[in-house]
């Protein structure tokens, strides 16, 4: 039985490489996880979002009037992001889980999905209005077909579902610090993360005008 969801190539390497960790000596198992990292390695910006008032209105309204509305639009904004840079890498509960190559195409990403569902809520009641909230990261993670591991993706998951309100885009320090002076002109400091023994600045994206 498979343990991921429709495995292709880059997965069925992964879990090869996690099969032959096993048997590899505990001291050589650091040597080994750079091996897996340089095969299956990337650079990537990580977009995760949250769906606004999921349990409230799952409960008001039950679960599946919310899930029809999020889907709805969700498809939208996947077209969205396939037309521009990014890919939509799965859906997780009510969370998109977003790929792009670079920051700035990340926040041009969340951009256009915010266009879009303010064109999506338009004369729609307010029980089929869907808002998302954002968290970005930046760096190498482990890249498979319908997956992506690594701090950056965690830290991007707890931006979006745990700190940002509707409509909020937050970065990661490194996420902040890969975008060029056009977006950073629009950055302003939100808050400071404790993650085990650092702490997380972590920048807000301001709404574009």
């Amino acid at each position: 039985m498979a343990l991921m969801h429709s495995p292709g190539p880059r997965t069925r390497r992964f879990l090869r490489l996690l099969e032959r960790r096993e048997h590899v000596p505990p001291a050589e198992r650091a040597r080994f996880d750079e091996e897996l990292f340089q095969q299956l390695g990337r650079t990537r910006a990580i977009v995760f979002t949250d769906t606004a008032d999921f349990t409230i209105r799952s409960v008001r309204h039950g679960l599946p009037h919310f899930m029809m509305s999020f889907l709805r639009a969700a498809k939208a904004a996947a077209a969205v992001v396939a037309k521009g840079e990014g890919e939509l890498v799965k859906l997780e509960g009510d969370s998109l889980m977003l790929r792009y190559a670079s920051v700035p195409a990340a926040c041009r990403g969340v951009d256009a999905i915010e266009a879009l569902l303010r064109r999506f809520n338009r004369g729609r009641r307010a029980n089929e209005r869907v808002r998302f909230s954002y968290g970005i990261g930046w760096g190498a993670l482990l890249d498979i077909e319908h997956d992506l591991f690594g701090l950056e993706v965690n830290l991007a998951s707890k931006l979006g579902e745990d700190l940002a309100r509707p409509g909020e885009v937050l970065l990661t320090p490194a996420a902040a610090a890969a975008l060029d002076r056009r977006w950073s002109r629009r950055l302003e400091p939100y808050a400071a993360l404790r993650l085990v023994d650092q702490q997380i600045e972590v920048q807000r994206l301001r709404p574009k005008r």
